[in-house]
């Protein structure tokens, strides 16, 4: 008998010797897959989605109050939402698991909301014209249908109120402060004017601002005292001539004073009035004692008077004031005189005056500088002072517009766009997954159950075996006969 080559009808007479050792596995896995479909809870998915509402209010209104931007969402889907407030309130409200404590039960929660928080696009990602997410669905899984819905639902409706009501405290918490601020800000502003305006009155007159005031009073005292000197040295020529009349008349009263000696006496005296006057406007140009001027005119004069009185000495009939005070012009010049007089003691007095003016005011200029030195630490810190009174006035006034318009919901908002609704059907167990991983499961363990059995049995089947098992040729072969 000839060898026959392996056919592949011999895995099939395999699998008919050994279909038990397939087939039992098999129904095994799917009674284990059903029993499991019968047996695991059903758990039930009910999910809400929700948006970002526009703004209600007119963007004229608006402008300047802050939107709910990409961070602010984020932060809100990912903490605010399962933050331990709002878990505690549902699990409150909802009376879930009351012999429990209510951080154990919301720790629970947590772990479930947080697996079924499903954002359709990255948070910050551009988005129907927005930056960030413009919703998202929030989801809850449990046991039953209805409670799912409810407990899914409480949560959005509970997480868009804490969300509002925490919008609104920060909205108001900014107005307090910026409050609070702007008050401190407004009482330092009034302590630094209130020292700066004593500052000013402890130096008026000699202020910055006042530099060009001063300046153009000590220009204008300067020319009021050039005229005052002008009327001055002419009023004291007056005064001159007239003494120098008087005295010629006195001497032409007595008959004695000869022409020469009249014509000496005059010119004594008038270079002595010359030198008087030259030195009293030495004085009021403001030279000392000690100038050199000064001294010279001082020493001249001393030598005129010693010449005025030798001439007088050696002119005769000098003495002749009670012949000349007869004389109705001799008394008509005197009374001219002494009003000569008296004007040039008003003028004097004019002049002096006018120097301590125009000291006064050189003062104040010279000062300035130095007032506005020490002002200077104060005008700049009323500035800052007042530049931040200023930031903080606006920023006050857009913090209230903005905790206004929290108050009336009127700019962007979580809303719940759809309420979560009643599953009908149980997301776990997957019955069709379970029943299929069941069948495939039986399909590999009856398997691997007919290729051990086989490999494990001694016994010879067909020709070919027995050939092999004692390598002895086959002469014959009877095949398997049925009954009929």
């Amino acid at each position: 008998m000839e060898d026959r080559s392996f056919h592949p009808l011999d895995y099939t007479s395999v699998l008919r010797r050994r279909k038990w050792w397939f087939v039992a596995p098999l129904a095994l896995s799917i009674a284990v897959g059903a029993a499991l479909a019968v047996v695991l809870p059903r758990e039930y998915t009910s999910e809400a989605e929700i948006g970002i509402a526009d703004p209600t209010l007119s963007p004229e209104l608006l402008r300047g109050v802050q939107s709910l931007d990409a961070e602010e969402r984020q932060r809100a889907i990912s903490q605010q939402l399962l933050s331990r407030s709002v878990l505690e309130r549902v699990v409150r409200e909802e009376n879930l698991s009351p012999g429990k404590p209510v951080e154990q039960t919301a720790a629970a929660l947590r772990s479930k909301v947080e697996e079924h928080i499903v954002v359709p696009q990255p948070i910050g990602r551009m988005g129907q014209g927005r930056e960030g997410a413009d919703s998202f669905r929030l989801g809850y899984v449990d046991a039953t249908p209805d409670r799912a819905q409810r407990i899914t639902n409480r949560l959005a409706t509970v997480f868009v109120e804490e969300n509002s009501k925490t919008k609104t405290q920060q909205a108001q918490n900014t107005s307090e402060v910026l409050a609070q601020q702007l008050k401190a800000s407004q009482e330092r502003l009034a302590k630094l004017q209130e020292q700066l305006r004593l500052k000013k009155q402890a130096n008026v007159g000699r202020l910055p601002d006042q530099m060009n005031a001063n300046v153009s009073m000590v220009n204008g005292m300067r020319q009021q005292y050039e005229s005052l000197s002008l009327q001055f040295r002419t009023e004291q020529d007056r005064l001159s001539m007239l003494e120098g009349q008087l005295e010629a008349i006195k001497q032409g009263s007595g008959g004695a004073m000869t022409s020469s000696g009249q014509a000496a006496l005059l010119g004594a005296q008038t270079r002595i009035n010359d030198l008087e006057r030259q030195l009293r406007q030495y004085q009021a140009n403001g030279y000392t004692d000690q100038h050199p001027d000064i001294i010279a005119t001082k020493e001249e004069l001393a030598v005129a008077r010693r010449e005025l009185t030798s001439v007088r000495q050696q002119t005769p009939g000098a003495n002749t004031a009670d012949l000349a005070a007869a004389d109705p012009g001799y008394r008509q010049k005197i009374n001219e005189r002494d009003a000569a007089r008296l004007r040039v003691n008003t003028l004097q007095r004019q002049m002096s005056q006018a120097l301590a003016q125009i000291g006064s005011y050189q003062s104040r200029v010279d000062a300035a500088p130095l007032v506005e030195q020490e002002l200077s630490s104060l005008v700049q810190d009323e500035a800052l002072e007042r530049k931040r009174y200023e930031d903080l006035s606006s920023q006050y006034q857009k913090a209230q517009v903005a905790e206004d318009v929290t108050r009336k919901q009127g700019g962007e908002r979580f809303v719940i766009l759809n309420p979560a609704s009643l599953p009908t059907r149980p997301t776990s167990p997957d019955l069709l997954r379970l029943m299929a991983i069941a069948i495939g499961l039986g399909f590999m363990l009856g398997a691997a159950a007919v290729i051990g059995r086989e490999f494990l049995d001694r016994s010879v089947h067909d020709a070919r075996g027995l050939q092999n098992e004692f390598e002895v040729p086959v002469l014959g072969e009877i095949p398997r006969i049925h009954a009929l």
